[in-house]
C-alpha cells in the first residue's frame, strides 16, 4: 500500500525542467580583506580563512545580494514548470520571502536549539525554530531578522583550500520558515533548495546539460 501510494504522489508531480545559468550571480567582490574593508551600506563581514589566509572574508551584503538573484532565478523558472509553485506552496510566497529578506538587518540571535550538524558548511533545509539572544558574538554565521523573526542566515566557512570558501545562505518567510538554501563552494559547485509545505526541490548542476537539474525530494502524501 505505501508503495502505490508512493508510486502514485510521484506520478502526480509535475514534470521538471533544467533550470539555466546563473543560478546566482557571486562576483570577486563578495569576498574582502577584514584587514582594510570598512562597512558600507550595513555590510557585515565573515572572516573564513585560517592564519595563512588571515583577513580573508565574505561580505554578506554581496552574499545575500547573490541569494536574491537566486531567488528571481526559481520564480522565473515557476513560469517556466506551470503546476509546480502550487506544489510547493501558496502563490507568491517567494515574493514575500523576497519583502521580507530585503528588510532584514543584522542580528545577535540565533536558534534557541541546535540547527544543522556542528561543523557542516550547508545550513539545513530544516525550519531553525524559535531565536534567542546569542551568548557569545558571532563568528561563522550571521543571522538577520525582522522584528525577531528570521530572515535570512550567511555561513563562511574554509572549503578544502583554505584561502577559498564555502557559502550557505537560508532565506526565511515572514514565519520564520525556511523557504530557499542556497549553497556555493568556490572550490567546487553550486546547488540550492527550494523548500515547500509538502515537498522540496534540489538544484543540482549538471554539466552533461549545462545546467541545474531539479528533483523532487521529500515529498509527503
Amino acid at each position: 500500500m505505501v508503495s502505490l501510494l508512493a508510486v502514485s504522489l510521484v506520478a502526480a508531480l509535475p514534470t521538471l525542467r533544467p533550470l539555466q545559468p546563473p543560478l546566482a550571480l557571486f562576483t570577486p567582490e563578495v569576498m574582502q580583506d577584514a584587514n582594510t574593508a570598512s562597512p558600507q551600506n550595513g555590510d557585515q563581514f565573515i572572516a573564513f580563512g585560517g592564519p595563512a589566509c588571515a583577513g580573508k572574508s565574505i561580505s554578506t551584503v554581496r552574499a545575500m545580494g547573490a541569494a536574491l538573484t537566486t531567488l528571481e532565478r526559481v520564480q522565473t523558472w515557476f513560469k517556466e514548470n506551470p503546476g509546480v509553485e502550487a506544489k510547493l506552496f501558496k502563490k507568491d510566497t517567494l515574493a514575500q520571502v523576497m519583502k521580507h529578506v530585503s528588510v532584514g538587518t543584522v542580528s545577535r540571535h540565533e536558534p534557541c536549539k541546535p540547527w544543522g550538524g556542528a561543523g557542516e558548511w550547508q545550513l539545513p533545509t530544516a525550519d531553525p525554530g524559535k531565536l534567542c539572544e546569542a551568548k557569545k558574538p558571532a563568528t561563522s554565521t550571521l543571522w538577520f531578522t525582522v522584528k525577531g523573526k528570521a530572515s535570512s542566515a550567511v555561513q563562511a566557512l574554509p572549503a578544502a583550500d583554505a584561502c577559498q570558501p564555502r557559502v550557505s545562505i537560508a532565506l526565511f518567510d515572514p514565519k520564520g520558515k525556511t523557504r530557499l538554501v542556497l549553497q556555493a563552494d568556490f572550490g567546487g559547485v553550486m546547488s540550492a533548495t527550494v523548500v515547500g509545505d509538502a515537498c522540496k526541490v534540489d538544484f543540482s548542476w549538471d554539466p552533461s546539460i549545462e545546467a541545474f537539474k531539479p528533483e523532487w525530494k521529500s515529498c509527503k502524501g
